[in-house]
């Protein structure tokens, strides 16, 4: 009966914010094997639940590594941003990863809309107290006229001691003032420079006993919580506004004063970003008739998500959520991610050292679905600890698992199916069901998400087979794969669940519906099959083929 499953609810909006990549290259595997699937996994599952989920995020046009990268091609930062945010796009495409919204900051109408938010903000943390100036050394460059942070400038890490480049170390996290730098030193030889004191835009953050407090709610890492304290430990619990960045949002009112730019730090960007995703996410599910309501606004009933790698712990629980209750109108994310790094075959993933997997040519590989990727970095992913990509387990994985116990089992299905489905589920596959809908409803929907726990319910279903009842078992099962598997595997399940005879993408709402088979029922065409270690290397670094 359908009251076996879980009970409906009136569907409840979700705001949901990837992390905003930096559009200075194209995605790799890592990229998305940590904060881009997660989300997308759980956008699918709440969607099939009955929910409103709206996935918005935008490329951080103004980061600085992007000005290393025009440097570096002899190009300008705007003709680089705009190349890769449209790169970054269709690889989230190429990996059946969808947004809502995914807005470049330098084009209209959102620098328009983004400046507004910069404005507003600093109003309103001017007029509560929040703000504040400091004067600071940076490095000056008398050859260029510039100032010379961000990548430009490296050294080591006064927290870890690991070599660190811009304003912050990846290695632990921490954000490091360019006067902080341990044997600093510029990334080009011709940069000489020297010592100039400039002042800087601080804003002050909550109180360390009330973050201490979100670490809790959150539930934060131990290791993660120390990287916050150190910094606003040396910091005295601020975090920097401005920059004296070119290339950048210019700060209303200090706009080249003294002769230096002063343009928004991009990390603390975030806050004003979100609020801004949180603007358009009102305008896009307001009533007819009725005024938007900001999703971070108090009371505004939207639970608000964002998720990230560990090299931005700092950028989200500090300049994003412990700025919140300074603004005083701002609710800080509802939940926030928190993922380790992913490496390839026990070395992280680097563009730069050209140890990576491109999004590319992933998808260029022959007789590989992407939903075969995605559900098994579903299952190996960095949400608790590093992991490593090893191509050959994976291949084998792919082999075992896909090729085999899966389609086996999906061949036995519909070879048992009579045609159209004559009877209801039953009570026993429906309380089936509902025990493996349960456990995704544990592992996806609370503080931390567990995406290897939500692939294990699928691995339960499959492993099961199809069952021995009544002669609609099979069509039943196959049903529940779609459905289960959906947020996995969406572009397989979705075909699925359509060749049962269903209307549109999986849906609980929908399961119990007896609809009949497409076609000829008994002619099942495989999907996953085994793909040669020789097919699969030219997507790897060469060391690896």
């Amino acid at each position: 009966m359908p009251d076996l499953l879980p009970t409906p609810h009136p569907p409840r909006p979700y705001l949901l914010v990837p992390p905003e990549p930096t559009p200075n290259g194209p995605l790799h595997l890592g990229h998305i094997a940590g904060p881009f699937l997660r989300l997308d996994v759980l956008a699918r599952y709440l969607r099939l639940r009955g929910d409103r989920p709206v996935v918005m995020t935008g490329t951080d046009t103004y980061e600085p590594w992007v000005e290393l990268k025009a440097r570096t091609d002899g190009s300008t930062p705007a003709a680089v941003a705009g190349r890769y945010h449209a790169a970054i796009n269709a690889d989230l495409a190429a990996m059946g990863i969808g947004t809502d919204a995914y807005l470049n900051p330098a084009d209209e109408p959102w620098h328009t809309a983004f400046r507004a938010e910069i404005a507003a903000c600093l109003r309103r943390l001017r007029e509560r107290g929040a703000l504040l100036t400091r004067t600071e050394r940076i490095p000056y460059v008398p050859r260029t006229g510039r100032y010379l942070t961000g990548p430009m400038l490296l050294g080591r890490c006064p927290d870890c001691g690991a070599e660190a480049a811009g304003y912050g170390c990846e290695a632990c996290g921490a954000q490091i003032a360019p006067e902080e730098l341990a044997e600093p030193r510029p990334r080009f030889p011709e940069d000489a420079w020297e010592w100039r004191t400039i002042d800087t835009l601080y804003v002050r953050t909550a109180p360390l006993a009330w973050l201490e407090a979100e670490f809790d709610r959150l539930e934060v890492a131990p290791h993660h919580r120390e990287t916050v304290r150190a910094l606003l430990r040396r910091t005295g619990g601020t975090v920097r506004l401005s920059a004296p960045h070119v290339w950048g949002m210019p700060l209303p009112g200090r706009e080249g004063a003294g002769g230096v730019p002063a343009t928004l730090f991009s990390y603390t960007g975030g806050f004003m970003f979100a609020r801004l995703l949180g603007e358009l996410h009102g305008q896009r599910t307001a009533g007819a008739g009725a005024a938007a309501v900001n999703a971070f606004a108090p009371g505004s009933g939207v639970t608000t998500v964002t998720s990230l790698g560990c090299d931005n712990v700092i950028s989200t629980l500090v300049c994003v959520n412990a700025v919140a209750p300074q603004h005083g109108d701002t609710r800080p994310y509802d939940r926030v991610l928190i993922n380790e790094f992913a490496s390839l075959c026990g070395e992280k993933f680097s563009t730069s050292r050209r140890h990576a997997i491109e999004v590319a040519a992933l998808a260029r590989v022959e007789g590989l679905p992407v939903d075969a990727v995605r559900y098994y970095l579903a299952k190996h992913n960095p949400e608790r600890e590093p992991v490593s990509f090893e191509p050959k387990e994976f291949l084998s994985w792919l082999e075992t698992h896909l090729a085999g116990t899966l389609e086996t089992r999906v061949a036995n299905a519909w070879e048992r199916l009579p045609g159209p489905a004559r009877s209801g589920p039953g009570d026993g596959m429906l309380r089936d069901l509902r025990r493996h809908l349960d456990a995704l409803d544990r592992a996806l929907d609370g503080p931390r998400l567990h995406l290897a726990g939500a692939a294990a319910v699928l691995d339960a279903w499959i492993g099961a087979g199809p069952p021995d009842g009544g002669p609609d078992a099979p069509y039943w099962w196959l049903k529940g794969l779609a459905l289960l598997g959906h947020p996995f595997m969406p572009g397989w399940c979705g075909a699925l669940w359509n060749r049962l005879g269903a209307p549109g993408s999986p849906t609980l709402a929908a399961f119990t519906d007896r609809t009949a088979p497409v076609g000829d029922h008994r002619d099942h065409r495989r999907a996953f099959s085994a793909v040669p270690f020789a097919t699969f290397a030219p997507c790897l670094p060469a060391g690896l083929r």
